[in-house]
């Protein structure tokens, strides 16, 4: 029995690590599809955690009750506002479950992985794993950019914003910010408070930087520049209220002066590189109030507006404007939201406006998205259970696993504001989210021993 149980939780964690690779990859590029993956991970999380009374005992409920309540109390008035207000039940039904449900299994299987890993594997810490993790999110940055390599070498020149091994520059962005994110503040833990979590030598962590950064670089992405910018600032700045005494302030003040150096480097460099800074503001002065039949709504023959200096506006400066503004309009007109579904942006607009030429999918903004299918409520709910999540976050970094803290903190933060400016409540961006957003408030929740001191 016992040797069953091994096994299968081996094949958990193998199969964890081979999701942590393959999730940002398309699946008509894999001969298997994901699921085969999430399903299994789900089943055997549970049943070695519901069969062993070791397992259980691992695990510090008082730490994860808020935060499993409010996760379910939300999905259930997910369902049932839908039922209300969802103009086609079936599609209603079938969309929550991929988009929502399964995310959610997948937060209360992050919950409960490694209380299960370490009553198999005693010596499999939680530091391992999670350096694991780590490195096989990493893996397909790695694999870009050899591509990146292999395709100078054969072409001679660089292929900015060109990516094959993922669906879009957004996805690579999102996923080099995600694991940035972690490393950065692995290194400012490590230079400022001379603790560590990941199980990695400080050259090799720094060398994923410099990885990292690269491929940020040759994606060419905006918002993942200014993600990892604001990554290096939270932190420092919590790292700092963390460590702050007299003694220390010329030091801090040196690596703050640092920071904004770097900060302001990465800026510039994107402001020199991406021509589409240069005319922001007159673009966004236009697209605010873009007319439907522009081709910000009709992709296929839409008109092109000019901006402010004469110029035809720019679709990503000018579009997220307008899509900015009648999404919020679009929230606040629809209040109970119309139920989940992956395109409700365009078909609301279809609807409201009594037309087939919308041919835009979404607004491009996670939290708007969010909004037009659960409503206000919705938000608020989903904006319940981050708090909950920072709130456990902030108390461990305070006062217990200053790591594990750290690492809840910045990753709560980062997605939210990821929300803001990406439609990233969706597909395996949340499933992503959601399984590491357990996984680390399981890590906070799992009962400390005395081998534990050290990594946690």
């Amino acid at each position: 029995m016992t040797n069953t149980r091994n096994i299968i939780a081996g094949l958990t964690v193998l199969f964890t690590l081979a999701l942590c690779f393959v999730w940002p990859i398309p699946n008509d590029q894999l001969p298997f599809h994901r699921n085969g993956f999430i399903y299994p991970i789900i089943v055997f999380t549970c049943a070695l955690f519901f069969t062993s009374q070791a397992a259980r005992t691992n695990l510090e409920y008082r730490k994860i009750r808020f935060v499993f309540i409010t996760v379910w109390l939300l999905t259930l008035f997910i369902l049932v506002n839908g039922f209300f207000v969802a103009p086609d039940v079936k599609e209603m039904v079938s969309t929550w479950n991929g988009q929502w449900l399964r995310p959610v299994l997948l937060f209360c299987t992050g919950l409960i992985l490694m209380p299960v890993i370490r009553t198999q594997f005693p010596s499999f810490s939680a530091s391992r794993f999670f350096t694991l993790v780590i490195l096989f999110f990493w893996g397909v940055v790695c694999i870009h950019l050899l591509d990146m390599a292999w395709l100078y070498w054969r072409d001679g020149y660089i292929h900015w914003g060109e990516t094959r091994i993922v669906f879009n520059r957004t996805r690579m962005s999102y996923q080099v910010n995600m694991i940035t994110g972690f490393i950065l503040a692995e290194l400012l833990a490590r230079g400022l408070l001379h603790q560590r979590f990941l199980r990695l030598s400080t050259p090799v962590v720094s060398l994923i930087l410099l990885s990292n950064l690269i491929c940020t670089a040759l994606v060419d992405t905006r918002w993942g520049t200014i993600g990892l910018v604001g990554s290096l600032f939270s932190s420092f700045v919590l790292i700092s209220l963390h460590s702050m005494r007299r003694s220390r302030m010329l030091m801090m003040g040196g690596i703050l002066t640092l920071i904004v150096i770097a900060a302001v480097s990465l800026g510039y460099a994107s402001w020199k590189a991406d021509p589409r800074w240069h005319d922001l503001k007159s673009d966004a002065i236009t697209g605010w109030n873009a007319p439907f039949t522009s081709f910000c709504y009709n992709t296929v023959d839409g008109a092109v507006p000019e901006n402010t200096q004469g110029q035809p506006m720019n679709h990503s400066n000018g579009c997220r404007a307008s899509f900015f503004h009648q999404g919020w309009k679009l929230v606040g007109e629809h209040p109970a939201g119309m139920g989940p579904r992956k395109e409700a942006f365009r078909y609301i607009l279809r609807r409201d406006l009594n037309t087939d030429s919308i041919t835009i999918p979404h607004s491009h903004y996670g939290l708007i998205e969010f909004g037009l299918q659960n409503g206000i409520a919705g938000i608020a709910g989903w904006l319940i259970l981050l708090a909950g999540c920072w709130y456990v976050g902030w108390k461990e970094f305070r006062h217990g696993k200053t790591m594990v803290g750290l690492f809840l903190l910045l990753f709560t933060i980062g997605f939210f504001s990821r929300t803001l400016v990406d439609h990233n409540l969706v597909d395996h961006f949340l499933e992503q989210y959601m399984l590491l957003t357990g996984l680390l408030v399981g890590m906070a929740a799992l009962r400390s021993t005395q081998s534990d001191n050290h990594d946690l």
